[in-house]
């Protein structure tokens, strides 16, 4: 895949969030080592239909042409995670920010938003995370009704939902940290090099306290 031009005409790229669904099912492809035949395929059972592979290679160009954007659904999303064993969180990834391309949005500018605007989204942010867990804490206590039939099987209610959020709430800081620092790696020393020069600053006042 070609790498995105970071600006066109001296214009920051701008991309929608199924442009960036779309960006991201191609890598998933690659990910998996799929042909687009192959990605059909899997595709198939979840989709309830049987796309071609011209159909898969115009949803993964539709990332780049702003005159023919697939628009996925929330079952389509489902589906797409369902058959490369992806979170959906995984197909709103945006692109890196050395990309330079902006979050295409009715209430953004001609630069577009903060691709973080996306992630916050998809993540939580620390102040609206409790609703959520609240809600995940209700389910994972709640008990599904016995089935009717012994060929049917009884819902699932796993008890480690809330914690899935603490998954979420690392993966978060990471992406800030890389942001900040470049990466985690980074930011490790860039800490460490801090604290070394706090205890001798320490050290310094202590032997001279004027």
């Amino acid at each position: 895949m070609a790498a995105m031009s970071k600006r066109v005409l001296g214009i920051r790229r701008t991309m929608t969030p199924n442009q960036i669904v779309a960006l991201n099912v191609a890598k998933a492809r690659a990910l998996r080592g799929w042909t687009q035949e192959q990605a059909a395929e899997a595709l198939a059972p979840y989709l309830g239909t049987r796309l071609s592979a011209a159909s898969l290679s115009a949803i993964e160009r539709s990332a780049w042409k702003v005159d023919r954007i697939k628009q996925f659904s929330a079952d389509d999303l489902l589906a797409l995670s369902r058959a490369f064993d992806l979170p959906i969180g995984y197909f709103f990834t945006p692109p890196p920010p050395g990309e330079d391309a902006g979050l295409h949005a009715p209430d953004a500018g001609m630069k577009g938003l903060d691709p973080i605007v996306l992630l916050d989204a998809v993540l939580g942010r620390p102040d609206n995370l409790d609703h959520w867990a609240r809600e995940l804490d209700a389910y994972a206590a709640s008990v599904a009704p016995e089935p009717r039939s012994k060929r049917e099987k009884p819902s699932v209610s796993p008890s480690d939902l809330p914690d899935r959020l603490a998954a979420l709430g690392t993966s978060r800081s990471r992406a800030l940290l890389r942001q900040a620092f470049g990466d985690v790696t980074s930011a490790g020393d860039v800490l460490e090099r801090l604290a070394e020069a706090i205890r001798t600053l320490d050290a310094g006042a202590a032997e001279d306290p004027g």
